[in-house]
C-alpha cells in the first residue's frame, strides 16, 4: 500500500481498468494518498499504489452514504468518478457531494445533455459540427419504417442505444452498439431484441466510412472558469473488433481503443473546443470524431466526460492529466506545456493480446506492426512498477484460457461494474 502524506487524498471510483490504473499510477507517484471505491475486489485491490480500498454497495443510495463517510473521514478529498455510471451518479448529487470533495465535473444538466445521444448531436449540429446520419424512432412503427429506409446494400450501420446509461447493446461485449446485421429482417429482429430487453428504442445510426486510423480523440482538461487548461489528439491505431453471430464481420473496426499515437489534428482541436464551450463543460473531456474516407470530412462520434483508458498516455508527453487535474482544481497554478510531440505510442497490452487470442478473424500480423511500432510505445494501459496485480491477473487468465467455460471475446482485465438503476 501507498504511504500517506500531507496532499489531500483522491478517491477514485473505479478500479481494475486502464484509466484508473493511470490515475492512481501518477497521483501516488505525485504524493497523493490514493483511496480506491469500486462494487467487487479485484486483483487491483492488491497495487502498491493504494492507500486505501472500500468495496461500494450495489445500491446507489447507500453508494452516497459510503462517499459521505468516506469525505467527512478525509476532509476534502478529491473525487474521479472514472466510469459512466459512477459520473452520473456524482453529477446528480453534485451539490451534496461537493460539501465533502473537490470535484472536476459539472452537474447533471451538463452530463445528463452528452449521455443523451440525441441532445449531444443536436447541440454539435447547432455550432456547425458534422454528426453522422442517424434516426431514433419512438414507436413500433417508426422503428419498422426506418429499418425500410435503410440501404444496408449500400452503406453499414450501427445499433446503438440512445442513452449512455442503458444496458449494453452488445450483452457479450458488454457495450452500447453493436454492428448492425445486413439484412433488413435481421436489423429490424436486432433492433426489437434491444427494444424488449431495454424498454426504450434503439438509435440507428449510418457508418461514417473510415479504418481505424480515421478516429481522432481530443482530450482536455478545462478549469472551473471554463479554460483550457491542456489538450492534445490521438488516433486509433487498432480497435478491440468483434464479430457479428450471423458470421458477418463488419468492414469497419468497432470496439474499443487498444492501440494509439499523438497527433496533431487542428480541425478536431478546435471543434472539440467549440463543443465543449457550447456544452459548458468544466473537468476531464474526450472528444472522439472520425474522418469519412471518401472526402476527409470531420464527424462527432461521442463525448467521453471522464477519464479514457488511455489517460496514461498524457504522462508520456509532459501532459499528466492526473496531476494536472488534481492541481487545477485544488487552486494550484499548473505550468503546462503548450505543445506535444507527434508519434508517440499507447498500448493496452494484455487487452490486445487478449484479442488476438481469442479472435482467429483478426490479422494477427498486426503483432507485427505493434512490434516494428514498439520504439515509439512510450506508454500502457498496465502499470508495469506495479506487477503483483497484473500477476494476479496473468494466472487467472491462464486459468480461463486453459479451462475455459466457453469460447468468445477476449475478456477485459477488469469486469464490468453492472449499471445502476
Amino acid at each position: 500500500m501507498a504511504t500517506e502524506s500531507n496532499r489531500p487524498a483522491a478517491v477514485i471510483m473505479g478500479l481494475g481498468h486502464p484509466r484508473q490504473t493511470a490515475f492512481a499510477k501518477s497521483l501516488a507517484r505525485f504524493g497523493v494518498p490514493v483511496h480506491a471505491l469500486y462494487g467487487e475486489r479485484n486483483d487491483f485491490v492488491h497495487s502498491r499504489r493504494l492507500t486505501r480500498f472500500q468495496e461500494l454497495d450495489a445500491d446507489p443510495r447507500l453508494q452516497l452514504s459510503q462517499l459521505e463517510a468516506l469525505g467527512r473521514k478525509l476532509g476534502r478529498a478529491f473525487l474521479v468518478p472514472s466510469n459512466d455510471d459512477y459520473v452520473a451518479l456524482v453529477s446528480r448529487n453534485l451539490d451534496r457531494l461537493s460539501r465533502l470533495f473537490v470535484i472536476p465535473l459539472p452537474d447533471w444538466n451538463v452530463i445528463g445533455s452528452i449521455f443523451d445521444r440525441d441532445k449531444c448531436y443536436a447541440k454539435a449540429a447547432s455550432i456547425g459540427i458534422r454528426v453522422p446520419r442517424y434516426w431514433l424512432p419512438d414507436s413500433d412503427a417508426a422503428m419498422q419504417q426506418v429499418v425500410a429506409a435503410v440501404q444496408p446494400e449500400v452503406s453499414d450501420y450501427i445499433i446503438k442505444t440512445p442513452t449512455i446509461l442503458s444496458a449494453p447493446a452488445n450483452e457479450v461485449a458488454t457495450r452500447l452498439s453493436k454492428a448492425a446485421p445486413k439484412l433488413r429482417e435481421d436489423i429490424l429482429a436486432s433492433c426489437v431484441e434491444l427494444k424488449d430487453r431495454t424498454g426504450k428504442y434503439p438509435m440507428i445510426q449510418e457508418v461514417v466510412p473510415g479504418q481505424a486510423d480515421s478516429a481522432i480523440g481530443v482530450t482536455m482538461i478545462v478549469s472551473p472558469e471554463g479554460r483550457v487548461v491542456l489538450a492534445y489528439c490521438v488516433r486509433r491505431l487498432r480497435l478491440a473488433s468483434y464479430k457479428i453471430d450471423a458470421g458477418y464481420v463488419h468492414p469497419y473496426e468497432l470496439g474499443s481503443v487498444v492501440w494509439c499515437e499523438t497527433i496533431h489534428d487542428d480541425e478536431a482541436m478546435a471543434a472539440a473546443r467549440e463543443l465543449v464551450r457550447a456544452l459548458g463543460y468544466t473537468g476531464q473531456i474526450t472528444v472522439e470524431f472520425r474522418r469519412d474516407s471518401r472526402d476527409g470530412s470531420l464527424y462527432l462520434m461521442k463525448v467521453e466526460p471522464r477519464p479514457v483508458r488511455a489517460t496514461s498516455l498524457s504522462t508520456a508527453i509532459g501532459m499528466d492529466i492526473p496531476t494536472i487535474l488534481y492541481r487545477t482544481y485544488l487552486g494550484e497554478v499548473v505550468d503546462v506545456p503548450r505543445d506535444y510531440p507527434d508519434g508517440v505510442g499507447w498500448l493496452w497490452t494484455t487487452a490486445y493480446g487478449s484479442s488476438l487470442f481469442y479472435n482467429p478473424h483478426h490479422n494477427r500480423r498486426d503483432a507485427l506492426r505493434v512490434l516494428r511500432s514498439w520504439h515509439r510505445i512510450k506508454a500502457f494501459g498496465e502499470d508495469y512498477a506495479d506487477p503483483v496485480p497484473l500477476i494476479r491477473w496473468a494466472i487467472g487468465w491462464s486459468a480461463r484460457a486453459v479451462f475455459p467455460r466457453g469460447r468468445g471475446p477476449a475478456p477485459s482485465v477488469a469486469a464490468k461494474p453492472a449499471r445502476l438503476s
